[in-house]
């Protein structure tokens, strides 16, 4: 498993993709989440957007952290976009901020990444 980078702002970006999820993220619905992300991150840097999700548990958000060891083994970053408010209190409650920054929406995520990422 991939070591995540503290210095991220340095990974060189070529472009950033959008991953709309929807529903409940749970136990049973995880591991999918996971494995889109993952395969978006290593195309691209990737905002996740978690507008239309309803629900979000700790599986949620390993399969968030998980996703950002892929993206970070390949230099790519995840932004977390519109996140629902149970997601912001469990990353309070690890003190994951840091790691796993949220913006407001897509769209400020995406504007973020570009002011900061390395071309």
């Amino acid at each position: 498993m991939a070591v995540l980078d503290p210095d991220q702002e340095r990974f060189r970006c070529d472009g950033v993709s959008v991953v709309y999820l929807k529903g409940e993220i749970d136990i049973a619905t995880a591991e999918g989440v996971y494995a889109s992300l993952a395969s978006a991150v290593v195309e691209n840097c990737t905002v996740v957007d978690l507008t239309a999700v309803d629900f979000i548990d700790a599986s949620g958000v390993n399969a968030l952290v998980g996703a950002l060891r892929v993206a970070a083994g390949v230099q790519h970053h995840l932004l977390v976009a519109s996140p629902p408010r149970q997601l912001c209190r469990i990353l309070d409650v690890l003190d994951l901020h840091g790691l796993l920054p949220t913006h407001a929406d897509a769209e400020t995520a995406r504007a973020s990444h570009t002011a900061h990422a390395m071309h």
